[in-house]
């Protein structure tokens, strides 16, 4: 029977606002930059860099923000002052939230005696800011790349978050919205499921569905 579930954190319950750079900026830089940025957002920023070798080193807490910035300035294209500003902005609270339907779901997960957890490729300057929308006691135990110097998709990542959880890869699903992230996972035996944030109510009830039907097999 599954009974526990263990949950990515990007894209499944945190996720970063599409805060227009124009709102970021100072005001000289916003009529400097207006034209250039009209149509800008802060995710539009940051997914022109993520891949970008050196996010992967940040995720595994070898380099520091500073470092991702510096190599950043290396390669864009882009002013260096709207640079600095937006890619700090990532980092501010403000322009980061929690899907509230995923929480939900997951207090329901919660009060019917399944066991959460979270697994997630993050950097240490993430989940230092997490405190000011999320409360990680409500999961049962939670591992984040930059403590373990491991990211995922590499299989060893998920040994390790068993191990620590001290559950059996056959006992428990786990959530991600990248596909790549749940083959590794299928390989040692346990159950997947791939999450859609932007159909996120219909994803959820696809994923209740799923674990009542996993249940009930394993029932019979």
């Amino acid at each position: 029977m599954i009974k526990n579930i263990i949950f990515d954190l990007d894209g499944v319950i945190r996720g970063i606002k599409n805060t227009p750079i124009l709102e970021i900026l100072p005001e000289e830089l916003t009529e400097k930059y207006r034209k250039d940025y009209q149509n800008d957002g802060l995710c539009d920023f940051v997914n022109r860099y993520l891949s970008m070798p050196i996010f992967k080193d940040w995720d595994k807490g070898s380099v520091s923000a500073t470092e991702v910035l510096n190599e950043i300035l290396k390669q864009s294209k882009e002013p260096t002052d709207v640079v600095k500003i937006v890619f700090y902005e990532a980092l501010n609270p403000e322009h980061n939230f929690v899907y509230l339907q995923t929480l939900e779901f997951i207090k329901n997960l919660k009060s019917k005696g399944y066991k959460i957890f979270i697994l997630s490729n993050m950097c240490k300057e993430i989940v230092d800011i997490l405190h000011n929308f999320l409360d990680l006691k409500l999961f049962d135990n939670v591992i984040f790349s930059c403590e373990i110097g491991l990211r995922k998709p590499d299989i060893q990542f998920y040994k390790m978050a068993l191990k620590k959880f001290n559950v059996a890869a056959k006992d428990c699903i786990f959530i991600d919205d990248n596909i790549k992230n749940l083959t590794p996972f299928e390989e040692l035996g346990g159950k997947t499921f791939l999450f859609d944030n932007k159909k996120i109510n219909d994803t959820i009830k696809k994923l209740n569905n799923a674990l009542n039907k996993l249940n009930e097999i394993k029932k019979l």
